[in-house]
Order: structure tokens, then C-alpha cells, then sequence
């Protein structure tokens, strides 16, 4: 499992930071290399970027099945950005949670063949009122989900 993880989001100065912490059911307990999607599961992470920057962003959480056909977005959720220009050079820390409710899964029951294995990532967009491309990834490696 390839969690936790980050990758910088880039800025001059100071760069941003997009973190993946943990992947946990929906009481905050960590889950191993299985997922239960019957159970449901959460994604935690931040998001730092430069105090001056206002608008909003958004994290979803894509998967794709090795060998198979699911290939899709399986939850996103909105992150507010609140400018404190106080001091520019600083960064703000957004925490947000990505919750794939049970009742909701989109994974399918597993088929014969099925290799119940996906590479899971997150990502991080941008999408405020400036003309710029403010965005990062972090690949989440492979889980099953059963």
C-alpha cells in the first residue's frame, strides 16, 4: 500500500504540498490492503497551499480495476480555500475526507475473473477564480476490494 503519500504542488515561492494520510472505514479505523466496500471506506488528506490563495478546490478518488473493466471516479469532495494574507509566505493546511458510503459503492459484486485488485489515486484540482493550473496527484497503489 502506497499510503501515506504526497506530491508537491508547485508554486514560487512556497510550493504546496498534496498529502494522502490514510485510508480508514467509515469510523476512522485504519484498513489493511482490503477494503470491505460493503462496509465503506474514507480517504483522509490535506492540502497546503500559500495563505494568499482564495477560491476553491476539489479531491476525487479514481480506481481502476488490473485486468478489469471498472475504471472510474469513486468519490470527490470539495475543498474551500480561505485566503489569511497575513503573512504571504506561509502556507494553509485544508484537511478534507473523500467517504465512499457502503450503500453507495460504486464497485461492482465481484465476477469470476475478476481480479477484485485496483490501483487506486487522488487528486487534487484547483479551480478558483485565477487563471492558473494548480493541481497534483498521489498514486495510492493497489488494494483490494471485496
Amino acid at each position: 500500500m502506497s499510503v501515506p503519500g504526497s506530491n508537491p504542488i508547485p508554486f514560487v515561492p512556497p510550493s504546496g504540498e498534496f498529502d494522502v494520510d490514510s485510508v480508514t472505514d467509515l469510523n476512522g479505523n485504519p484498513v489493511g490492503p482490503v477494503i470491505d466496500a460493503d462496509q465503506g471506506f474514507q480517504v483522509n488528506g490535506r492540502v497546503q497551499l500559500p495563505n494568499w490563495l482564495a477560491g476553491s478546490g476539489q479531491v476525487c478518488i479514481y480506481a481502476d480495476e488490473l485486468g478489469g473493466p471498472f475504471n472510474q471516479q469513486v468519490g470527490c469532495v470539495p475543498v474551500p480555500i480561505n485566503p489569511n494574507p497575513t503573512d504571504p509566505s506561509l502556507l494553509q493546511t485544508y484537511n478534507w475526507t473523500v467517504a465512499v458510503p457502503g450503500n453507495q459503492s460504486p464497485f461492482p459484486d465481484p465476477q469470476p475473473g475478476s481480479s477484485q485488485l485496483y490501483r487506486f489515486g487522488a487528486v487534487f484540482t484547483y479551480g478558483g477564480t485565477q487563471l492558473t493550473d494548480i493541481q497534483s496527484f498521489v498514486d495510492m497503489g493497489p488494494l483490494m476490494v471485496d
